[in-house]
């Protein structure tokens, strides 16, 4: 029966406890973020770890949580806008904070023209969240050169890494 399914999955969810899936969730302006995002994710991939890109141009931050409930770890871009993140990677990040998921693995990444803020207010979030923070973030002026997106997917796979420890 679905029943004894769904139970399982609540208890789950209710403990906090996040499956070996990682989400790398962003917002793009000139696609450099997009790109950066594409990047982690292939190296989760060979991690083995499974994963999902999640824009919030197109995807609804509800849609989001819900598969935020059974991830272990999020990874968030944005590019930088007037010296912070931009507003619907803001909203969303204030969304899963009152959320309170914990016992996550987090990371962030981002691009900017003048100023590279995004990814200091996002890790902020972050801390205040209690996540397990990854590195410092990755900050990309303008385009992400090989160099860059080489990074991107070491974090990638640090990222996998730090999932597949904590089983």
């Amino acid at each position: 029966s679905h029943i004894k399914d769904v139970l399982h999955a609540y208890a789950d969810w209710s403990q906090n406890k996040g499956q070996r899936k990682a989400l790398v969730i962003y917002d793009t302006m000139w696609r450099s973020t997009e790109t950066m995002a594409r990047e982690i994710l292939d190296g989760l991939v060979q991690e083995g770890i499974s994963c999902q890109l999640l824009d919030l141009e197109g995807t609804h931050r509800s849609d989001i949580m819900t598969e935020v409930l059974d991830a272990k770890a999020l990874i968030f871009g944005s590019a930088t806008l007037n010296n912070g993140m931009l507003p619907r990677m803001a909203d969303m990040l204030n969304y899963m904070k009152g959320l309170r998921p914990a016992n996550r693995i987090g990371a962030v990444f981002g691009s900017y023209g003048w100023s590279g803020e995004a990814v200091k207010h996002m890790n902020a979030v972050l801390e205040e969240t209690k996540f397990r923070i990854v590195g410092p973030g990755i900050s990309v002026r303008y385009v992400p050169t090989h160099e860059d997106l080489s990074k991107c997917v070491a974090l990638g796979r640090e990222i996998g890494k730090a999932v597949r420890e904590t089983e």
